[in-house]
């Protein structure tokens, strides 16, 4: 009796969470202080679906980092008072000057690096409001959005200039379709199988952890044990695109 394959929800290492670690490992290597002016703000942006969102929050829970997740109705008060509560403040202030006040104390007594996403929603007093909590603290801000984030960044030269490193996260390669594959369902793919789920994909990947389940689907369904051919890869796209 054949053992059916098993889709297992793991992290995979792709080219993009190498490169994001790395990006990290520069800005906490060059940390500056609230001394010597040089602050460290980071950039990292990318199309829906390439990753970002998990690869962040696995890297936050590992470290100890902040995530700030915006809400497209914030006020600047309310911002604030997000990042306050995330620092460990009981009780945030009501006024925004208290508020910043607040946050940068709490940011000073313990450094923790913090991550905002989304956060080209909210527009460049926003974005005033970071440079100025990294200024002060010295501390590491990481802005996370899609395309027109840094954009948004170069219009503030006072931003982009202290930022030190940006980082796209690149549509997913080839090469991570097949090791997402074999790390979540042990199955191996074609080099045909593999170009099919690629090209299908676009670089997104929501959906090749979509084509990789009906993947699981048709190999238990059809008993096709092996390597992957270029035939069942198809029957799993195709039955992904009539969903």
């Amino acid at each position: 009796m054949n053992t059916k394959v098993q889709f297992r929800s793991t992290f995979v290492n792709t080219r993009n969470v190498s490169n994001f670690a790395a990006l990290m490992d520069a800005l906490q290597f060059s940390r500056g202080g609230k001394d010597d002016g040089d602050e460290r703000l980071g950039c990292v942006w990318g199309r829906a679906g390439r990753g970002k969102t998990r690869t962040i929050q696995r890297w936050a829970a590992l470290n100890g980092a902040v995530l700030i997740e915006t809400v497209k109705s914030w006020s600047e008060l309310d911002f604030l008072k997000k990042i306050c509560s995330e620092l460990g403040v009981r009780n945030p202030a009501g006024r925004r000057g208290k508020a910043f006040a607040d946050a940068l104390e709490a940011l000073t007594i313990d450094p923790k690096v913090v991550f905002v996403d989304e956060v080209e929603r909210l527009g460049q007093n926003y974005l005033e409001i970071i440079r100025d909590l990294a200024k002060l603290s010295g501390g590491i801000f990481v802005l996370i959005g899609e395309e027109e984030l840094p954009y948004l960044m170069k219009q503030n030269r006072r931003m982009w200039s202290r930022t030190y490193r940006e980082m796209e996260f690149a549509p997913a390669s080839a090469a991570d379709v097949v090791s997402f594959v074999n790390q979540t369902t042990g199955l191996k793919l074609t080099t045909a199988a593999m170009n099919i789920i690629h090209k299908a994909s676009e670089g997104d990947m929501r959906i090749i952890r979509r084509d990789t389940i009906n993947l699981v689907h048709v190999v238990n369904s059809m008993n096709r044990p092996g390597d992957i051919s270029a035939d069942t890869a198809k029957i799993a796209v195709q039955a992904a695109m009539r969903g």
